[in-house]
């Protein structure tokens, strides 16, 4: 009898084992729907559809954390929303999964590959700036130009209307 009880238990403990016991990794069934959750959101981004994904990959990061899983969810879902265009900055909300990203899981792989995002972000608008003030300058030498054209062509008429005169 005393056997069989300890036969139970230990069966128990090496099915519960430690993964049940483990706080922030996420159950094991956490693990196994996010793991399925992120393969559906790849799938996803491979024929096409990347708002299926961005939707797929929002549920995630709302889900419970897992490590492995969510910071993965987190990187890729910052960049399918950066969307930066010419006349706005890149989203906030993908700086905010960037900086969630950074904050929540430190030492994953995605954080390492997402250090550099938000430099390159800062880069690109400091060109859009600089691009914009180049504009302009140019659009002043251009009017500048022109004028200074028209002035020639005035003294050029000048010219010929004093040579006339001369004679």
């Amino acid at each position: 009898m005393r056997s069989r009880l300890l036969i139970i238990s230990l069966c128990a403990l090496l099915c519960a084992g430690c993964a049940s016991t483990r706080q922030g990794e996420g159950s094991l069934l956490e693990r196994f729907s996010g793991s399925r959750q992120l393969a559906q959101a790849e799938t996803m981004l491979k024929e096409g559809d990347p708002s299926g994904a961005a939707r797929t990959l929002e549920a995630i990061c709302d889900g419970p954390a897992v490590p492995g899983v969510t910071d993965e969810a987190l990187f890729r879902l910052a960049l399918l929303t950066l969307k930066p265009k010419p006349e706005r900055p890149a989203s906030t909300q993908a700086q905010h999964l960037l900086k969630r990203l950074k904050k929540e899981y430190p030492n994953s792989q995605w954080s390492l590959l997402a250090a550099p995002v938000p430099d390159l972000v800062s880069a690109v608008e400091e060109q859009k700036r600089q691009n914009k003030v180049l504009k302009g300058s140019n659009q002043a030498l251009s009017r500048e130009i022109a004028e200074l054209t028209q002035r020639i062509e005035q003294l050029k008429t000048l010219d010929q209307e004093l040579e006339k005169k001369a004679r």
